[in-house]
């Protein structure tokens, strides 16, 4: 049996909206046997579009059941039926997510009418259901209504089925099928032949645009988890998805790297996070008209040169006022306090006094530029070796001067005995504010794990044998 199945929405994200409508038709596998449809009232306003596009009101609503009256009938009426929908997913996760906010628990089978008619009938230019029902002579009698959208389906089905010569619907109800799980536009061929390695993943459209970028240990298995959770039931987002593609990094810390370069570059529709450079906050460095080095926190802008970088204002004031701490430095001349004369500190005797002039500028001076001066040797240039994207190939991430500079491969054979050597081995990438955040973590991981995968210029000649 299977229970032919269409809804109507208050929205396109089932963990965020609510349905409206429900039609479901069982089918005998010959013929429609039953019929069930109601309103049901969503507890909200519909928005004035979906209005504009069902035809449902808000008045209409007002007397409709509550999901949790008609629950019953809808669990009792696909029981035992394989769920059949265009484009199943979504049917299937609304009604799945308002039975779970019911405590419920609510599992079938499933058939995706795209899926099978892009078997049964290949070639068509769309699989939408306006465009099949067109292309396959079957009268739909009231669009995006769910009773008229339903009708329609379930005469599309008895085509797939009386077409179904290569035993398609069997197949795809098989339990190791993933037919019903995949977007309706993507070729399961193309997810099979996914890699289960580390790398970059990207997305395409209909139109071969990139909409989506993401990073994963295992490409196969975090794509698959895409389709199936319900973080991402978004309809407009798997609709879109026509093709993946991807490039192997070998590590983790490159495909992240990779990632956050790539969302930057290509602005993919569906990426929210890492898209605008965050310029943060920095510490920069300019002498007063008296000669005194003040030291002074602000943004970091897109031409600025800071000394220093941070994520937020909070860790560059605390690394200011560790600054002034250690080597006695004025806070009013490091812009933690301002006063029309001399800072508090120096008031308290604290602070040497240089903002009152009570110290040679000169010495003060001094101070400051040891305090840069042991900052900058923490910044010496670092290479990152690990594994590569296959059997005898290493990975290299360069860090010069502390600055991230882009990372390459090389034959765990080889050997590079200078700075300029290693530069020409790495593809070059710009850093930004996520990079220095992957790059942070990075680094304090491994030294929560004591992992050795840090070189620097002194045992450059022996990067293979990490």
């Amino acid at each position: 049996m299977y229970a032919i199945v269409d809804i109507e929405t208050t929205g396109g994200s089932s963990p965020y909206h609510k349905i409206t409508e429900i039609a479901i038709l069982l089918h005998d596998g010959n013929k429609v046997v039953d019929t069930y449809q109601t309103l049901i009232n969503p507890e909200r306003s519909l928005p004035p579009f979906i209005t504009s596009l069902t035809g449902i009101t808000n008045e209409m609503l007002q007397e409709a059941p509550k999901f949790y009256e008609v629950a019953r009938d809808i669990f009792k009426f696909t029981e035992n039926a394989v769920f059949v929908a265009h484009s199943v997913n979504f049917d299937y996760n609304f009604i799945r997510d308002e039975f779970k906010s019911l405590g419920g628990d609510f599992r079938r089978k499933k058939l995706c009418t795209v899926r099978l008619s892009r078997k049964i009938f290949p070639g068509y230019r769309s699989y939408s259901l306006s465009s099949l029902c067109s292309r396959l002579g079957v009268q739909n009698n009231a669009r995006h209504r769910a009773f008229g959208d339903a009708e329609a389906t379930a005469k599309i089905f008895d085509l797939l089925l009386l077409n179904d010569a290569d035993g398609v619907i069997s197949k795809s109800l098989k339990k190791e099928s993933r037919e019903a799980i995949l977007p309706p536009n993507l070729p399961k061929e193309i997810f099979e032949k996914l890699p289960e390695e580390t790398g970059v993943y990207y997305m395409h459209n209909e139109k071969g645009k990139v909409i989506y970028v993401g990073k994963a240990i295992n490409i196969k298995s975090r794509i698959y988890s895409h389709f199936t959770g319900s973080d991402k039931t978004k309809i407009t987002f798997k609709d879109s998805i026509h093709d993946i593609s991807f490039t192997l990094t070998g590590t983790e810390l490159i495909a992240l790297l990779l990632e956050s370069h790539e969302i930057k570059k290509l602005f993919p529709q569906f990426n929210k996070a890492q898209k605008f450079n965050q310029g943060g906050w920095a510490l920069f460095d300019y002498f007063d008209n008296r000669g005194i080095h003040r030291l002074t926190v602000g943004r970091n802008q897109k031409k600025s040169k800071p000394l220093i970088s941070f994520k937020s204002f909070e860790a560059s004031r605390n690394f200011m006022f560790k600054l002034i701490e250690e080597f006695e430095l004025c806070p009013k001349c490091c812009g933690v306090q301002t006063s029309p004369d001399s800072c508090f500190d120096y008031k308290i005797h604290k602070c040497k006094g240089v903002c009152a002039g009570a110290e040679e500028i000169e010495s003060y001076n001094i101070r400051v530029g040891e305090g840069l001066r042991q900052f900058s040797q923490t910044l010496e240039t670092k290479f990152i070796v690990d594994r590569g994207r296959k059997a005898g190939e290493k990975s290299l991430v360069l860090i010069e001067k502390g600055a991230y500079k882009g990372f390459g491969y090389f034959d765990q054979e080889a050997s590079y005995s200078s700075l300029e050597e290693v530069r020409g081995m790495i593809e070059p990438y710009r850093e930004n504010e996520d990079v220095k955040r992957i790059l942070r973590g990075y680094f304090e991981g491994l030294e929560t794990k004591g992992r050795k995968k840090i070189h620097t210029i002194k045992n450059l000649p022996v990067l293979h044998s990490d």
